[in-house]
């Protein structure tokens, strides 16, 4: 694999910018071809006129947009069929979302009274150091504050342990709902299907570097999953690509895309929660955008619960000024951002800063 990411988490003024030299960078001895990837702007996906006019001030004049989403709207509004399916289906992964949404959101609430139950009665407590299978050996002496903790920790993994397996089922049950598409309308073997998705697949394989901006994560994913793209971006890669991302951008190249709703204004609609599968196509590294205006990084306990909640061995937050530099061939992850660093945190709940060329361990 030799292809790279240049994550971002949401993008400025600065964006193209900073991404110029990676850009420039992603092709030998000629002008890179550039593929913008807008989808996540819906109906507005056309609208990229200021993205072009600043990768032309930057000596990029290879641009093209994907126009995935339009395809995809165009198709479901010429075939009244297949649209009545995805519309169908598309409400059935609505309420599969709704009803786990409402399940989990009782077990994060006891997760959260839980620890504060926890450092209230334990000095010290600590989420990310909390092994609460090992057992009490019959020899053991403990105190009364000793067994509180005990206790308490055991629920609390409990409780987590219950919020990761409700993710699992979610995952499932909307990959069966997603599947029931192809399999009643027979899109696969479709001819104006098959004609759009080699279209779309020509443009990505015949790009050098790929940007993929943020807006609405469902309808980037949506288009891109719709025409089964993720091969294709995945074979583009390995050829050497350079994927520029930011926001829901960058969300869905993880195995898991976890989203914070702020707009609600009740608990249920507040939280970090798993909206779907992301296209995994980096593994192991959790990006989540954003990361100072909906994560609490000064809290050990929190972001051990993200990190074990969403079974993530390496999570990443960005803000605007944060750029993460992942090397696929090494793999090689670097800090290059010059006005803000790349929050890294595990299961510990230790969170650590790397600023402007810091390289970042993967252990």
């Amino acid at each position: 694999m030799r292809g790279r990411f240049l994550f971002n988490g949401n993008a400025g003024g600065e964006l193209l910018s900073r991404a110029a030299p990676f850009l420039r960078g992603s092709a030998a001895g000629r002008t890179p071809r550039v593929l913008l990837v807008t989808a996540a702007w819906g109906a507005g996906e056309p609208g990229d006129a200021a993205i072009r006019a600043g990768l032309a001030a930057e000596g990029l004049d290879q641009v093209l947009n994907l126009g995935a989403w339009g395809e995809w709207a165009g198709l479901l509004a010429r075939r009244p069929d297949v649209g009545a399916t995805w519309r169908e289906i598309d409400e059935a992964l609505n309420a599969i979302r709704a009803f786990y949404l409402e399940k989990t959101a009782f077990h994060a609430e006891l997760v959260r009274r839980g620890v504060a139950e926890a450092r209230k009665r334990v000095p010290g407590f600590a989420l990310g150091q909390v092994h609460p299978r090992d057992p009490i050996r019959p020899e053991s002496v403990l105190t009364g504050q000793e067994l509180v903790s005990h206790a308490l920790s055991r629920e609390l993994v409990a409780s987590i342990d219950a919020l990761v397996e409700n993710d699992e089922r979610m995952l499932e049950s909307l990959a069966d709902a997603e599947s029931q598409l192809h399999a009643r309308t027979g899109l696969r073997f479709d001819p104006e299907w098959v004609a759009i998705r080699s279209r779309l697949e020509s443009r990505i394989l015949g790009a050098d570097a790929l940007l993929f901006f943020g807006g609405s994560p469902t309808d980037l994913l949506g288009a891109l999953r719709f025409f089964d793209l993720q091969p294709a971006l995945l074979e583009t890669l390995r050829r050497g690509a350079t994927f520029v991302t930011s926001s829901a951008g960058s969300l869905v190249m993880c195995e898991r895309m976890i989203v914070y709703d702020e707009r609600g204004g009740d608990r249920l609609t507040r939280d970090f929660r798993l909206l779907d599968r992301g296209l995994g196509l980096v593994g192991g590294l959790q990006i989540l955008p954003h990361c100072m205006d909906r994560i609490q990084t000064d809290d050990p306990d929190n972001l051990a619960y993200l990190a074990r909640r969403f079974s993530s061995r390496l999570c990443a937050g960005l803000n605007q000024g944060s750029y993460l530099l992942v090397e696929m061939a090494g793999p090689t992850l670097v800090s290059v951002g010059d006005e803000d660093g790349v929050y890294m945190f595990g299961p510990d709940g230790r969170k650590r800063r790397y600023d402007h060329a810091e390289r970042i361990p993967l252990e």
